[in-house]
C-alpha cells in the first residue's frame, strides 16, 4: 500500500508525516556522493523511509523550546529554538537542518533494518589470556548513525537507548 507524504510547512498541521517532500530530498540527494542507495529505491520505498524517519526523529529527540500548538502532529514547527549560530528559528518554519536530516536518516533506513533488535551482544566470545575476540555478526549498529545526530544535536538532544554510547 503506497503512503502518502504529507509535508509539515510550519503551520503544525494535524495530518503531517514527514518535515521534507519527496522532490526536495530527491533534490537533496544531487549533491550527495554516497547516494546510490536512496537513487535506486523506487519513490514509494523512499516515501516510507521519510515518513518513518520524521517519526523516529520525533520519537528519539527531546528538542529544544516547545511545540506552537497543542494538535500539530510532529514536534515542529517550534518557538523559541535557535540555530547554531544562535539566532532564533522563526516558528513558522521547518529548519532546513531538519529537513536535511530527515532525508539523510531515510538513506539509512532503506539501506537497512536499523529499527531491529540486535541478535548479539558484541562478541560471541571474549577471553582475557591470550587475548581471543570473536566478532558477534548478529550485532548491529545503533538505531540513529552519528551523522544523523551531529547534523541536529543544536536542535535537541537524543535520548533512549537508539544511541550509541558516543553519542548518548
Amino acid at each position: 500500500m503506497a503512503i502518502t507524504l504529507v509535508v509539515e510547512d510550519g503551520t503544525g498541521l494535524t495530518n503531517a508525516n514527514t518535515y521534507i517532500s519527496l522532490a526536495d530530498a530527491d533534490t537533496y540527494f544531487e549533491a550527495h556522493v554516497y547516494s546510490s542507495g536512496w537513487d535506486a529505491a523506487s519513490d514509494a520505498n523512499k516515501n516510507i523511509a521519510l515518513a518513518m524517519a520524521t517519526r523516529l526523529l520525533d520519537a528519539y529527540f527531546a528538542f529544544e523550546g516547545r511545540k506552537i500548538g497543542d494538535t500539530q502532529a510532529l514536534e515542529f514547527p517550534r518557538f523559541e529554538i535557535k540555530d547554531r549560530s544562535g539566532f532564533l528559528i522563526q516558528s513558522t518554519t521547518i529548519p532546513q537542518a531538519l529537513k536535511n536530516v530527515t532525508a539523510e536518516y531515510a538513506q539509512f533506513l532503506i539501506a537497512s533494518d536499523r529499527t531491529a533488535d540486535a541478535t548479539g551482544k558484541g562478541f560471541k566470545l571474549l577471553k582475557a589470556g591470550s587475548l581471543t575476540m570473536q566478532p558477534d555478526t548478529g550485532d548491529k549498529p545503533p538505531v540513529f548513525p552519528d551523522v544523523v545526530v551531529q547534523l541536529i544535536n543544536f536542535l535537541g538532544r537524543p535520548v533512549g537507548s537508539a544511541f550509541s554510547p558516543v553519542t548518548r
